[in-house]
């Protein structure tokens, strides 16, 4: 549904190698939106026809999530970057400097692009995202239900009622998940090389974000030579699902 609603709004399904991306109409500007893990691109249906109208928008399938392969077994995060480079490569070619929007693992990747390519990101936009070597707040597997509901709280909010078939769905992705079959995470840890990055980062936050909590937002806000941080209230790890309105007007107002 939210895949289809990208096609609603105009985008177009593409494909280069083993990656599946969705791109808008083009515009002066490019914005490349990256989901975080266990996720896709049509996580961003909730923003993404607001956020066409001011840029040219890609939209990748991470590999191994959404449509794009590995569909099993490790999914490297070197793999993750090389083809991340390669839809921008096919999508945005020679159309010069980048924003990049990454949530959670997508931001992390963000911030991998903006290290191996400092002269193509004139901004990038952290929501939520990881990069720095701490463990998560909240548990990454469920092994019954309780523990599917922790971990539903930490990512939507301490108040959220997840729906039985929610919660089914978690303990199904128990095993086989992309967040399980990631490797190469050591050997790719940012933390180190914030301080490299010239590129201004916007920080967007949820204020109820049990994942990543907002001492993990502040110490990686620390940790960027130009960032900024804004935290958005009643959202948890994924703002522009939880409050997409929230999330467009800071977006906005710091553009």
């Amino acid at each position: 549904m939210s895949r289809g609603a990208l096609a609603m709004s105009g985008f177009t399904r593409k494909e280069v190698g083993h990656s599946v991306y969705w791109e808008s109409a083009p515009r002066e500007k490019t914005l490349v939106l990256i989901h975080g893990a266990n996720d896709h691109a049509g996580s961003w249906f909730t923003v993404a026809a607001a956020l066409a109208r001011m840029y040219r928008v890609i939209i990748p399938d991470l590999a191994g999530h959404g449509e794009s392969e590995p569909a099993s077994g490790p999914i490297p995060i070197s793999l993750i970057l090389e083809r991340l480079e390669a839809v921008i490569d096919d999508a945005a070619g020679d159309a010069g400097e980048l924003t990049l929007l990454g949530n959670s693992l997508g931001g992390w990747m963000a911030l991998l692009y903006a290290l191996r390519h400092p002269g193509r990101v004139s901004r990038l936009i952290l929501e939520a995202s990881g990069g720095l070597d701490r463990p998560l707040s909240s548990p990454l597997v469920a092994r019954n239900r309780e523990e599917a509901i922790t971990i539903l709280r930490a990512v939507h909010g301490p108040a959220y009622q997840p729906q039985d078939w929610v919660i089914d769905a978690l303990l199904q992705r128990a095993t086989d998940s992309p967040m399980l079959r990631l490797t190469e995470v050591l050997e790719h840890s940012v933390e180190r090389r914030l301080g490299e990055i010239a590129a201004p980062a916007t920080l967007l936050w949820g204020a109820d974000d049990g994942v990543l909590p907002l001492a993990y937002a502040e110490a990686l806000q620390q940790a960027l030579p130009r960032a900024t941080l804004h935290v958005i209230e009643g959202a948890g790890h994924i703002p522009h699902m939880q409050q997409p309105e929230r999330f467009l007007q800071c977006l906005i107002s710091t553009s």
